[in-house]
């Protein structure tokens, strides 16, 4: 019966030291491909719906809409590039119709905020959480944090840089590493105003799909939900992209009627 339990005792280090290597393996896998991310990618066009909501609560439920916008996005050269075409479904002056204030604005879904992850100066800390799906379609599932002494996430206020640390969960292909869905959940920072401390920070989550442009496939950013907070007011931000399509100097605007 002992000799038993150390033979069981032992092959249970062994699997737990067999999981924990191709775990630390398959980071390193996410980690090559997330940093990677970026330079795979063509130039392309693809159109941007974006509807904006503002509360007093991260999680709702009274959520005032502020104002919905399209706009064609160029990825050139590595760089997002945005038209806006309409706010509110009106085409006339879009610009001067997006509601003023303290409100988010978006950015980075293009491999810049998931870069922020594994960047290797951010010192990030992943630990497994679960698997998901089965046969060619499983997707492991890491936690990840990033401290605020080596976080490389500013918060942009006016002429301030607030850095912060984060922390959240990654989604990614059991083989290859590639991400599939991030969600990041920052630390709060602080800005002074006025002699008061006014609270900011962010949740992030980008879910990616396969998209083919031209005779190429991409994994491309599907739907986006960013939610901020600058002092007492949240900010909601939800993003479609749709149309993906090759990017062309040439080409010209069309209204399609989506609102």
């Amino acid at each position: 019966m002992k000799l038993r339990v150390a033979v069981t005792a032992t092959f249970v280090i062994v699997a737990v030291y067999a999981q924990n290597s191709e775990h630390e393996a398959l980071v390193s896998r996410m980690k090559e491909a997330a940093l990677a991310y970026t330079d795979r990618l063509q130039d392309f066009t693809c159109t941007q719906f974006l509807k904006r909501s503002a509360g007093s609560s991260p999680d709702g439920p009274h959520w005032k809409l502020l104002d919905t916008q399209e706009a064609q996005l160029d990825y050139v050269d590595h760089k997002e590039r945005y038209t806006l075409l309409r706010v509110n479904g009106q085409t006339t002056d879009p610009a001067k119709r997006i509601k003023q204030g303290p409100y988010l604005t978006p950015g980075g879904e293009f491999g810049t905020m998931l870069q922020k992850i594994f960047n290797p100066k951010g010192q990030a800390e992943f630990e497994w959480d679960h698997e998901e799906g089965d046969g060619a379609a499983r997707t492991c599932v890491f936690r990840y944090n990033v401290p605020l002494a080596t976080t490389t996430e500013v918060i942009k206020v006016e002429a301030g840089r607030i850095p912060v640390g984060h922390h959240g969960l990654v989604w990614s292909d059991c083989d290859t590493g590639t991400v599939k869905r991030f969600r990041i959940e920052s630390d709060f920072g602080e800005v002074i105003r006025s002699g008061r401390r006014i609270p900011v920070g962010f949740h992030l989550e980008v879910r990616y799909m396969p998209v083919t442009i031209g005779s190429q496939q991409f994994l491309l950013p599907d739907n986006v939900e960013e939610v901020s907070l600058f002092y007492k007011t949240w900010t909601r931000v939800e993003i479609q992209f749709q149309q993906y399509r090759k990017y062309d100097a040439n080409s010209t605007i069309k209204f399609d009627g989506h609102f």
